[in-house]
């Protein structure tokens, strides 16, 4: 498995114009939210055990990955992903009726209609078209490049943005400190 930042680096290079970051920071909520809600007409019913649907699966799957990624972002990102699945399965809940559809199928394609006008802007393709794994990255990518903007997270924002991608060392103590200076 790659690092976070190994993926974030390739991330970047597709995404060098605010305006894509702009465009981005709409989409991919936009996007996910709407395969939350399409995973949500499917459930997975044991009888007496076990009914959920795959958009909680799946939620779950891709907050841990994120987790073994960076689980600062992640911490993060865990009560945004909680509120859109709860959202998308009180619209799901009753199955694909016409207006869950109809809702999915908006929100999917207005979500998309940003991704590309930012890559159209940008001039590049979307970094999914050479790595489709970096879909799952852009939601971390676009938190950490927030925090980047607000100041925080500096030493990231130059691993990812300086090139670097630093050897693995033992937590110290100066390092703990220093890590969480980092985040506040």
């Amino acid at each position: 498995m790659k690092s976070f930042i190994e993926q974030a680096q390739f991330y970047a290079e597709y995404h060098q114009k605010p305006i894509t970051f702009y465009t981005h920071l709409i989409g991919v909520p936009l996007i996910i939210f709407s395969l939350m809600l399409f995973l949500g007409f499917f459930h997975l019913i044991v009888p007496g055990v076990l009914d959920t649907n795959f958009a909680s699966i799946g939620t779950v799957i891709v907050l841990i990955y994120y987790f073994l990624l960076n689980w600062r972002l992640a911490l993060i990102l865990t009560p945004i992903f909680i509120c859109l699945l709860w959202i998308a399965n009180l619209i799901s809940w009753a199955g694909p009726t016409s207006g869950a559809l109809w809702t999915f199928v908006i929100i999917f394609i207005l979500g998309w209609i940003l991704q590309l006008a930012g890559h159209y802007i940008e001039g590049k393709r979307p970094a999914l078209v050479d790595n489709f794994w970096q879909a799952l990255v852009a939601p971390l990518y676009l938190t950490a490049e927030l925090f980047f903007r607000a100041g925080r997270m500096k030493n990231l924002k130059t691993q990812i943005h300086g090139g670097e991608i630093p050897p693995a060392q033992p937590v110290t103590t100066e390092k703990a400190s220093s890590a969480a200076d980092d985040i506040m």
